[in-house]
């Protein structure tokens, strides 16, 4: 077998296990250039192109080789320049997939009846959402609904995903989508937007065709409804989601929705709708701390097939601070900038573009977002606990001792402005403590940091301690 064949062999391997744009961006213009005894030397177009392969694929690469040559133990790498211009190695295993390419804006689902599903697009998935501290229930959650068994009662029914915009609660929807869909390829599976849903019973209603609405509708086996907040004020489309989710509910058919915020604070969603989306279970999704943010940038890049020096990636993560989509949208932008200059990113000229997306923010540093990086609700609690010199346990409990409770609530405080927390996950992390509760003890603290200066003087040391300005 000569080099050629066993690098084909090789690749053909590589290609089950890593995603397709991964291989077709670092794998093309790949060739071995030598095999000398126990060792192999790998050629590649650019540096870039090698120090990526030798950090991030050598152990693969090599696994690949000795699969096809088990005396191989060796792997090197060089830069070889020609190959820029060479054709793709191995072209049969980068031929494109056979299937017909979607078209744009066109339903990719179609069932009996004339029965559309939005399009779910498949690069969203549960396996490739990052999960963090911040989103580890939800995605948990949606684990649970998704390998639950079609026609069966659910645990999880509706299941409610909520929190602000840009933080993934849409890669979840869609994730659910297509992981219901794998493992029952005959389902019929509804994704769609409150707007879209709206619309269709406007114009079900304007031509006198309701009855072909519901139909559609109620034939689904998963019923998913992203940002629901738009129902809000729009009473026959409040009237028909209530029917339509009776119906499902009443044959075990799993229902999904997400939305800006929590059922209870949906205020214009009709009472009796309303408390159906609570029945099932809530959970919220937060902005992901620095180091899920570093992941997320690294396999954004990835996926876009650039390159970031590591001091760039940390940079875009420490200031992507609103939501994900600015990180995206840095990004985007980046890409484009490497595609028409060919200048790889310095901290300087990422910076130059988050003064274009948000000039009134001031830009972080790497040591700063470092410094001030609390990664969990333990951590605040420990520093509590050493502060305030009480066992975190008492910390963690339902003592209502006055030195006790103080403590507990700052902690709650600084979960909520340090981890943006949401008053449901505190109550969780605090002995499954109520939304209410917790509202009111942040509330509680708040004010006395106003007008105590003790209070004020114990939350600037705690803030010192644990880094945070």
């Amino acid at each position: 077998m000569d080099k050629t064949q066993v690098w084909d062999a090789v690749l053909t391997r590589m290609s089950e296990k890593i995603s397709r744009m991964e291989f077709c961006t670092w794998f093309r213009k790949v060739r071995i250039a030598e095999i000398s005894g126990a060792a192999v030397l790998i050629s590649c177009p650019t540096e870039m192109n090698k120090n990526w392969l030798e950090s991030k694929y050598h152990g693969m690469i090599l696994s690949s080789l000795k699969a096809v040559l088990p005396e191989i133990d060796k792997l090197f790498f060089n830069v070889d320049l020609s190959l820029a211009d060479a054709p793709s190695s191995s072209p049969d295993v980068f031929e494109k997939p056979k299937n017909p390419r979607k078209l744009p804006n066109k339903p990719e689902v179609r069932f009996s009846q004339g029965l559309e599903s939005r399009i779910v697009q498949s690069k969203f998935t549960l396996s490739n959402f990052i999960v963090g501290e911040e989103t580890r229930f939800a995605h948990a959650a949606c684990m649970a609904v998704a390998e639950s068994k079609i026609n069966e009662a659910k645990k999880y029914n509706p299941l409610f995903i909520y929190g602000g915009v840009g933080l993934g609660k849409t890669h979840l929807l869609q994730g659910v989508a297509n992981e219901i869909t794998r493992r029952n390829p005959d389902s019929v599976i509804i994704y769609t937007t409150a707007e879209r849903f709206t619309n269709e019973i406007v114009k079900a209603i304007r031509e006198r065709n309701t009855e072909k609405f519901r139909r559609k509708f109620r034939q689904a086996d998963a019923l998913i409804i992203d940002d629901v907040q738009f129902f809000e004020g729009k009473e026959q489309t409040q009237v028909e989601l209530f029917n339509t989710f009776n119906d499902l509910h009443d044959l075990s058919k799993q229902i999904i929705f997400s939305a800006d915020r929590p059922p209870a604070q949906l205020t214009q969603i009709m009472d009796r709708l309303r408390s159906r989306m609570e029945w099932g279970l809530s959970v919220d999704v937060q902005m992901p701390g620095y180091e899920t943010r570093l992941a997320i940038v690294q396999n954004k890049s990835l996926e876009l097939g650039i390159v970031l020096p590591p001091d760039v990636q940390e940079f875009i993560a420490a200031n992507t601070r609103r939501h994900l989509r600015e990180l995206e949208n840095v990004l985007n932008k980046i890409s484009g900038e490497i595609e028409f200059t060919g200048i790889s990113p310095t901290i300087q000229s990422v910076g130059k573009i988050f003064r274009q997306f948000n000039p009134e923010e001031d830009i972080t540093t790497i040591g700063d977002a470092k410094k001030g990086f609390v990664k969990t609700p333990d951590e605040i609690v420990t520093a509590i606990s050493d502060y305030f010199q009480i066992p975190a346990t008492e910390i963690l409990g339902d003592s209502r001792k006055k030195e006790i409770v103080f403590p507990r609530q700052i902690c709650w405080m600084l979960c909520k402005e340090i981890l943006k927390m949401s008053y449901d996950a505190i109550g969780r992390d605090f002995g499954g403590k109520n939304h209410t509760t917790i509202m009111h003890g942040i509330k509680k603290v708040l004010e006395l940091s106003r007008t105590d200066s003790a209070t004020a003087r114990h939350i600037h040391a705690l803030k010192k301690d644990l880094g945070v300005k």
